[in-house]
C-alpha cells in the first residue's frame, strides 16, 4: 500500500514554486490549512523533513529538493497518462502503420515523421519501407493504415502526391559511357543492370527494370554500392544519387530515350472511412510535404 498520494506531491510542487502555504493553496484552488495538512502528512509518512520555515516563508530541505525533482516528473507523467487516455476516448489510435515505397526519398519521410512526432507523440508508428507488390500486400491485408506508393492496388483510391525521377546511371568509366550519346535500348540491354528484389506475394517488374542480365539485390543502397563499383548500371531516385552525380562518382547515361523516368507517387488509405485522428493527421503532414 502506498504511503503517499499524488495530491500530496502536487502540494509539495506548488509550495516549492510559491514559498507559502497561502500562495500554494491559491495555485491549487485549495485552502491553506489543507495544503499544510497534506505536506505535514507527507513528511510524517516518509519520515523525512521536507520544509524549513524562516519567518513567513519556507524553503525545501536538501532531501525535499531531491524528492521534488522526482515528484515533478511523476506529476508530469501522470498528466501525460491522463491526456493519452483522453486521446483514446476521442478515438486516437494507439498505433499507426505507414508503408513507404523505396523510391520515395527518405529525407522527405524524415521531415514528415518529425511533424508527426510533434503532433502525435503518444501514438506509436510502424514504418515499413517496401518495393513493388509488397506494398500492395500490406494494404490488402490491412497491415498498414497508409501507403506512399506508385502502385494503387485494385479496389483502392490513390491521391496524387508528387513525381520522383528515376535516373539511369553508371560509373564514369563503365563501358556504356564509351558508346557516346544516344544509347539505344538494345545497347543498354547488353549490359548488367542492378534491380531491387520484390518481396511481395505476386512479384512484378517495374518499367525501369529492363535488362535480361540482371543482378537482383535487396534494396537501393546495395544496388547503388554495386553500381558505384562499376559492376553495372541502375536506375535510382534522383535525390538518392544527387551527391554522387555532383561529385562525379556516378554519371547519367545518355540514353536516346528514358534516361529519366518520372514515377508518380500516390497517397493511399487502407480504409479511408475508418481512419482515426492520428491517421488523418499523418495524411495531412504527407500532403504538406508534396514535392514539385
Amino acid at each position: 500500500m502506498n504511503k503517499t498520494t499524488l495530491e500530496q506531491w502536487r502540494c509539495l510542487i506548488a509550495y516549492a514554486a510559491t514559498g507559502t502555504y497561502a500562495k500554494a493553496a491559491e495555485k491549487l484552488f485549495r485552502t491553506p490549512s489543507s495544503v499544510h495538512q497534506a505536506l505535514t502528512q507527507l513528511a510524517d509518512r516518509l519520515g523525512v523533513q521536507l520544509i524549513t520555515v524562516n519567518g513567513k516563508t519556507g524553503q525545501l530541505t536538501r532531501q525535499g529538493e531531491a524528492l521534488l525533482r522526482r515528484a515533478q516528473r511523476l506529476v508530469a507523467e501522470f498528466a501525460e497518462l491522463e491526456a493519452l487516455a483522453g486521446d483514446f476516448a476521442e478515438g486516437w489510435e494507439a498505433e499507426i502503420g505507414l508503408v513507404v515505397e523505396a523510391v520515395f526519398p527518405f529525407p522527405w519521410v524524415s521531415a514528415i515523421l518529425a511533424g508527426f512526432e510533434s503532433e502525435c507523440h503518444d501514438v506509436r508508428l510502424q514504418l515499413y519501407e517496401s518495393v513493388l507488390s509488397h506494398t500492395d500486400d500490406l494494404l490488402i491485408r490491412n497491415a498498414v493504415d497508409l501507403a506512399i506508393t506508385p502502385r494503387v492496388p485494385a479496389g483502392f483510391v490513390g491521391e496524387p502526391l508528387c513525381s520522383v525521377q528515376m535516373v539511369a546511371v553508371a560509373h564514369p568509366e563503365h563501358a556504356l559511357h564509351q558508346l557516346g550519346s544516344d544509347i539505344t535500348v538494345q545497347e543498354l540491354l547488353a549490359h548488367r543492370q542492378f534491380v531491387i528484389r520484390d518481396p511481395g506475394s505476386r512479384p512484378v517488374s517495374a518499367g525501369w527494370q529492363q535488362a535480361e542480365r540482371r543482378w537482383t539485390v535487396s534494396d537501393f543502397n546495395r544496388s547503388l554500392a554495386c553500381v558505384q563499383q562499376g559492376l553495372g548500371f541502375g536506375r535510382f531516385p534522383e535525390p538518392l544519387i544527387a551527391a554522387d552525380l555532383d561529385s562525379g562518382k556516378l554519371k547519367c547515361l545518355p540514353l536516346r530515350e528514358g534516361g529519366k523516368m518520372p514515377v508518380q507517387m500516390f497517397l493511399v488509405f487502407a480504409n479511408r472511412d475508418r481512419a482515426g485522428p492520428g491517421v488523418l493527421t499523418l495524411a495531412k503532414l504527407i500532403r504538406a510535404h508534396r514535392q514539385n
